[in-house]
């Protein structure tokens, strides 16, 4: 059936977070706009739970004899997709299919490998030209990294094709305010970040800064204290793991959002924070300044007193930091997962 799209849905069942959260709301957008004429199919290894976040996601069930990983999708799914549009929205994609889209999220591999497994690195970089190379069409979420991808040889530029992803599924999350109870935290109160051990999120910087902001430093999830290079000052709060609810509250009450990372193919948290209304200092670097635009004071990512300024004029400045809300709510708006959807059809739809 020549205009019949499948998606590659073997993310399901591995939890929905980042590049899976991601490819949920593609996989939706595209579900969402099958015809009779153009039939969408989801097919998945194995039987997934219901998510009542994305009713769309019901997957065929597709089992093959060598397994629900990596040997399903380069073997088990070509041969079931067969003459179909195969969309891929997790960087892989099975190298025996040659109608195949896939969407590659960024360059990390090459431009950070030490903050992947050895085996991890070396497998993305051997396989992401050779699946470029095969693919139909190459997709990614920002124009950095379709940059980043070309520079290290993954594709052509000019045969790249962006599709931002959206970010207003936080404001779908109803905020859960008892993780400001449990770690004695007060609205408005505080400077967040996202928690993260890999070098290039540059915690290290933010811990730095920490005894010289205005406001305390929560982290929110990932590791403990013990697992950063840098030694944490005292006062800097580490949550651990937060639910998707409790995430929303401390974006909702924080008095500016933190992300000090040297390089995101996209970013999804400070525009989070930014549908949240929280004012956001981010990194000068990477897709950062691409995709906060004019919402977010964008800033040298390794230099602690440029944080500290910026930090604490927003804690001490109400008009600038209304100001900067205002402009985040207004650049979020834009980053919307409707606005997403629509440019990927418009990248897919000629490929029928």
């Amino acid at each position: 059936m020549p205009h019949e799209i499948i998606v590659n849905g073997k993310f399901l069942g591995a939890g929905l977070n980042g590049v899976h959260r991601t490819a949920a709301h593609y996989a939706s957008a595209l579900l969402s706009r099958a015809t009779p004429e153009t039939p969408v199919r989801l097919l998945a290894p194995r039987a997934v739970p219901p998510d009542p976040d994305f009713p769309l996601l019901r997957p065929e069930v597709v089992p093959g004899r060598f397994g629900p990983g990596q040997g399903w999708e380069m073997l088990t799914l070509p041969r079931a997709a067969r003459a179909a549009l195969l969309v891929n929205f997790c960087n892989l994609a099975p190298l025996l299919h040659s109608r195949s889209v896939v969407m590659i999220h960024d360059a990390q591999t090459y431009l950070y490998p030490d903050d992947y497994t050895g085996r991890q690195a070396m497998a993305y970089r051997a396989l992401l030209p050779w699946i470029a190379r095969r693919a139909v069409r190459v997709l990614t979420v920002s124009d950095f990294s379709r940059r980043s991808l070309a520079q290290h040889g993954v594709g052509r530029a000019d045969d790249i094709h962006v599709v931002h992803n959206g970010t207003d599924h936080i404001l779908d999350t109803p905020p859960d305010g008892s993780v400001l109870a449990r770690h004695g935290l007060t609205p408005g109160g505080f400077v967040l970040t996202l928690g993260s051990a890999k070098g290039y999120k540059n915690i290290g910087t933010l811990l730095a800064a920490a005894p010289d902001l205005s406001l305390p430093l929560v982290v929110a999830g990932g590791p403990g204290p013990d697992a950063y290079a840098a030694r944490p000052p005292p006062g800097v709060t580490f949550t651990g793991f937060v639910t998707d609810g409790e995430l929303r509250a401390l974006y909702d009450d924080a008095a500016a959002f933190a992300f000090p990372s040297l390089t995101e193919g996209f970013g999804l948290p400070p525009v989070e924070a930014m549908q949240c209304g929280t004012p956001v200092v981010a990194a000068d670097a990477g897709a950062m300044p691409e995709v906060c635009g004019e919402g977010a004071v964008l800033v040298p990512p390794t230099d602690p007193a440029a944080w500290v300024a910026a930090l604490n004029r927003i804690a001490g400045d109400a008009d600038h930091a209304r100001a900067l809300t205002e402009r985040g709510r207004a650049r979020a708006a834009i980053l919307t997962w409707d606005a997403a959807g629509e440019r990927l059809w418009q990248v897919i739809a000629p490929l029928l």
